[in-house]
């Protein structure tokens, strides 16, 4: 197992000599293409009949989703068990990776269709409004105190401090769309809060990505080297950004249009498309989900028979691209973390627990709308988001810092953290529920002494 380097060492963004990959020579190409075959045959697994039989069940079904499964065997195959992948070997093809990136994006992307936005109940914005503030207020404050600690103050820049911050808020939005693993009964108000569940899960994701992505250009290098705020660069990158959205969303949509019903041909416009996003944003040194979030939107909104046909190819492989990320998460997860972060994933875990649940009560008011008032599903919120991982991996991507790959484990070991606390949760409301029965056929108390009443 590698050594860690020093504090100011591991803690600074961006130093190569950090990041503690690769060799003189590096990685050789067989050994490229060979880990890039295993991990892609193994997200191709996803798609088998095989896979989706077993995902039936419940406890699997809540296992995949919150990345339970593609982790463990990410982590095993990786260098800190079998070594059969080696970190530094996947970080060799980034332009594949971030177009796993890109693909993400745009399906979080379609989710901005104006009409489905404008059929959103209030609650659902009101819902996920709260939850955006809350989340980079505590989690992105908790982030601030544990790292500024960490450090000599000499160290500690805003410009230093406004990334890793706001990748640990921006991670905190939202919550898993699965929901399920998480419903014991059928009937019309737990469908109902499934699907708000779902749909604010889509809105929290269209927030994370776009805060993440706008902060992710207000930091650049100055002369020195050092992270510096850079106001002027970023709106400049911004409207190229959004001018690049446009084009290629009006281009993209013809030629979807052109290959018609061929699965075969939208590939390759899609593809093609989401390879020239991801590279363009690269070029810019941008977020590539944000600037593929940008071209789905586009997409999303512009008129045409065929995208109902477009979503549903997108949406088939979303379960695969996911678990790629997944794998890959596990890869580079970072052993050996210090006392400070695994206290940072507790809280974070303990803020998740102690807000998401009371705040969809607050927020949904189910006695004023028909909603069950017990229920399982107010424990989804509890669980962190999927796009929380591809945010954590699309950092390191960028640049494969230590401190970025501490970030990437403390994100993922939250997410499976979370992934339990519903499960402790259902335990102890069926106990509860079990108890109350037995309470109420008691008499109260001081009836014996009373007797009964005139």
């Amino acid at each position: 197992m590698p050594t860690r380097p020093d504090t100011d060492a591991a803690l600074t963004l961006g130093a190569d000599a950090a990041t503690g990959l690769g060799s003189a020579d590096g990685p050789t190409a067989l050994a490229v293409f060979l880990a890039v075959a295993l991990v892609v045959a193994l997200s191709l697994f996803a798609t088998s009949r095989l896979f989706q039989r077993v995902q039936r069940v419940r406890i699997v079904a809540a296992l995949i989703s919150g990345g339970w499964l593609a982790v463990a065997v990410g982590f095993i195959l990786g260098p800190n068990a079998l070594a059969v992948i080696e970190a530094d070997t996947l970080l060799e093809v980034r332009p594949l990776l971030m177009i796993g990136l890109g693909w993400i994006g745009v399906i979080v992307g379609l989710q901005a269709n104006r009409t489905l936005l404008h059929q959103s109940p209030p609650m659902l914005w009101k819902w996920t409004a709260v939850d955006v503030a809350l989340s980079l207020l505590l989690v992105g404050g908790l982030g601030a105190i544990v790292l500024i600690g960490r450090v000599p103050d000499d160290h500690v820049t805003v410009g230093w401090l406004l990334l890793p911050v706001v990748l640990l808020g921006t991670c905190a939005i939202g919550w898993v769309p699965e929901t399920r693993s998480l419903q014991s009964t059928r009937g019309a108000g737990q469908s109902s809060l499934a699907m708000l569940v779902q749909g604010g899960s889509g809105l929290a994701s269209l927030a994370a990505i776009g805060v993440f992505g706008v902060c992710f250009k207000f930091v650049g290098r100055d002369g020195d080297g050092a992270m510096r705020i850079m106001l002027a660069d970023a709106s400049l990158a911004f409207i190229m950004a959004a001018a690049l959205a446009v084009f290629l969303g009006y281009g993209g949509r013809m030629l979807l249009d052109i290959a018609g019903r061929n699965r075969s041909q939208t590939l390759v416009v899609f593809l093609g498309m989401v390879a020239l996003v991801t590279g363009v944003a690269a070029e810019l040194t941008y977020s590539p989900l944000f600037a593929a979030v940008l071209a789905g939107a586009v997409i999303a909104n512009l008129a045409s028979a065929r995208l109902r046909e477009f979503e549903s190819f997108l949406l088939r492989a979303e379960q695969p691209v996911a678990i790629l990320f997944y794998l890959l998460a596990g890869v580079l997860l970072q052993p050996g973390l210090g006392a400070w972060a695994w206290g940072l994933v507790i809280a974070i875990a303990g803020v998740r627990l102690a807000v998401k649940p009371a705040l969809m009560r607050i927020a949904l008011k189910p006695e004023q709308h028909g909603l069950p008032a017990r229920s399982s599903l107010y424990a989804a919120p509890v669980r962190q988001s999927p796009i929380a991982v591809a945010l954590a991996v699309g950092l390191v991507l960028s640049e494969s810092s230590m401190l970025n790959r501490d970030l990437l484990t403390i994100v993922v070991l939250t997410a499976l953290l979370s992934e339990l606390l519903p499960i402790g949760m259902a335990l102890i409301s069926k106990r509860t529920g079990r108890a109350a029965p037995a309470a109420a056929t008691a008499p109260p108390a001081g009836t014996l002494e009373k007797g009964p009443s005139a």
